[in-house]
């Protein structure tokens, strides 16, 4: 996302980005050298370097920018990462960095209308196709079987779920016109053991070598699931215009952010429930004509409305407006105050907390090193009488060992007769 909100748009723009963290470690004097600073997403999670940042920030007169793409303060309940507690250490200074911050700047209308209740000063800043790093693939049609495509991390398993009992029915329905093709998450359960399914998992966490190699991928159809709640609600519609890049139809969800952008039947499908998903896709599978069309248009939309060299510029100029306009946090300084003391306890709790799991983890290797060196010793040792019992001695001397038994067996029961 630091490509996608910050490097892309900056570069196209014309302005110069100077990057805060160098070989892993915050450098909050390069503050001086900005006209704004900017910290994105979890960063104040690192909180002794946000707290640099932002001290630094003040002494030297440039506003505070909080970037956020994504309502990472209410994740739904089986959101994997709320499972696996990705963000659960970062929510409390990022709650910070929300209410201190000079501007907020988000991704969708959406985002800011949730957000606007905490910090009043809240700038939207689209997402955009790269058009220096995409390259728009004229559509065509398709010979032979279709694939039918999805892109996504990991964190979509839910979304992809949720359309999984359409996806079965349609391979039973076309077994051989329709295979099924999953860029990142693993298919959903009901559909791995399926000979039309193939998985290609998360390739890289750099956005430019991820649009490189999609680019060399290819897809009849597109899906863009999302389950309706308000953390999907307020996601933009990258995903349209990734696959509309490619000149590959595609299936959307109707809920913001693709109803934003998706007119249904002119450059894409929207779907509410199942049986409208399974129509949608049951059309695109049989109708080349809609495929190709809907393909065209879907372009079209991109190259006249989403296409970052025609918006830097804009979006730049939203942005200075925004700062113009920014507020200040002094009626909020008792509680920033207190939050800062919270989260300053907090951190040193979880410093503390990451010691001893270190320290654990040092013992448990040190166990399991010892656990190692007598599993060899063991493996030694019966290696040794394994070679023992079946060495010629051993059997010679076999005999002699017998008489031996007899003669402890009879002092034993002489000793006995005798007491």
């Amino acid at each position: 996302m630091a490509y996608l909100r910050l490097t892309a748009p900056f570069r196209q723009a014309g302005v110069r980005l100077i990057n805060g963290i160098q070989d892993g470690r915050v450098v909050s004097e390069l503050v001086r050298e900005g006209d704004i600073v900017i910290v994105q997403r979890e960063f104040p999670k690192r909180f002794d370097a946000y707290l640099e940042v932002v001290e630094a920030a003040r002494r030297e007169g440039k506003p505070l920018v909080f970037e956020l793409d994504d309502l990472l303060f209410f994740l739904p309940e089986d959101h994997p990462d709320r499972l696996d507690r990705s963000f659960a250490a970062a929510l409390s200074p990022m709650l910070q960095a929300l209410l201190e911050a000079d501007l907020v700047a988000v991704s969708t209308p959406e985002l800011r209308d949730v957000l606007v209740d905490y910090n009043a000063n809240v700038v939207v800043l689209p997402n955009y196709l790269d058009d220096s790093l995409w390259s728009l693939r004229p559509p065509g049609t398709s010979q032979g079987a279709l694939t039918i495509g999805y892109m996504g991390t990991y964190s979509h398993r839910p979304d992809l779920e949720y359309v999984a009992p359409v996806l079965a029915r349609l391979a039973e329905r076309y077994p051989q016109r329709v295979r099924f093709h999953f860029w990142g998450p693993q298919p959903p359960t009901s559909l791995r053991s399926l000979p039309q399914v193939e998985w290609t998992p998360f390739i890289s966490h750099s956005y430019e070598e991820f649009a490189v190699y999609f680019q060399t991928q290819s897809a009849d159809i597109f899906i863009a699931p999302l389950v309706d709640n308000l953390f999907n609600r307020c996601k933009s519609a990258l995903k349209f215009l990734e696959y509309s890049a490619l000149g590959v139809p595609g299936v959307y969800s109707r809920i913001a952010p693709y109803e934003r952008v998706v007119e249904h039947g002119r450059n894409g499908l929207l779907a509410s429930t199942l049986d409208e998903w399974e129509a949608c896709l049951v059309r695109l599978i049989e109708e080349d004509d809609l495929r190709l069309r809907l393909a065209t248009q879907a372009q079209a939309t991109v190259t006249e409305k989403w296409l970052l060299s025609r918006n830097a510029l804009r979006r730049l100029e939203a942005l200075q407006a925004a700062l113009e306009a920014r507020r200040t946090p002094e009626g909020e300084a008792a509680v920033l105050g207190m939050l800062t003391s919270i989260n300053i306890q907090l951190s040193e709790a979880f410093q503390a907390l990451t010691a001893r799991v270190a320290e654990q983890e040092q013992r448990l290797q040190a166990l399991t090193a010892q656990v190692e060196e007598q599993r060899q010793t063991i493996q030694r040792l019966e290696a040794e009488i394994l070679g023992y019992v079946l060495s010629r001695s051993w059997r010679v001397t076999r005999p002699f060992r017998k008489i031996g038994r007899k003669v402890e067996a009879l002092r034993g029961l002489n000793a006995e007769r005798t007491d």
